[in-house]
């Protein structure tokens, strides 16, 4: 039987049109499978963006986010 759970992996700044910063936190699931016999395997799931403040976003095939509230586009910076 397995579980899903999930774990940070990522933070990084973003950057909308107007040059306001935002906190982007990468989040993924891992499923936790439990065989009758052998070791446990973690197996990487669903990806998904947020927030800091817990706002959800959407990727885009371009590579930039977008928050889902306000349609607000935003971009990955370089630090």
């Amino acid at each position: 039987m397995g579980m899903i759970t999930e774990r940070e992996v990522d933070r990084f700044y973003a950057e909308d049109g107007m040059g306001h910063r935002y906190t982007v936190v990468r989040r993924q699931d891992m499923i936790v499978f439990r065989p009758l016999s052998g070791s446990v395997r973690r197996i990487p799931g669903k990806v998904r963006y947020s927030l800091v403040t817990g706002e959800q976003l959407d990727d885009r095939s371009d590579g930039s986010l977008v928050i889902v509230n306000d349609a607000t586009v935003l971009h990955k910076v370089e630090t």
